[in-house]
């Protein structure tokens, strides 16, 4: 088993305080985009899809902690 950590050089915000239903329409789209992407491209699950998983930066969204995910 290896252990690898991502650090970004941004600060998001959690998806529980949006602005709009829309924003969070926008934000779960782009997070199930990113696990689609994974999946297709490196065949990678996320396996932990969940409100405090995905986050917001500039009306974006992140899916972040992939401990989880499995090739």
């Amino acid at each position: 088993h290896i252990h690898y950590c991502l650090v970004l050089n941004i600060v998001a915000t959690p998806i529980t305080s949006f602005i709009s239903s829309r924003q969070v329409v926008e934000v779960v789209q782009d997070a199930l985009i990113a696990h689609q992407d994974a999946y297709e491209d490196c065949d990678i699950l996320h396996r932990d899809l969940s409100v405090g998983n995905i986050m917001v930066h500039e009306n974006e969204g992140i899916l972040i902690d992939w401990d989880l995910a499995k090739l």
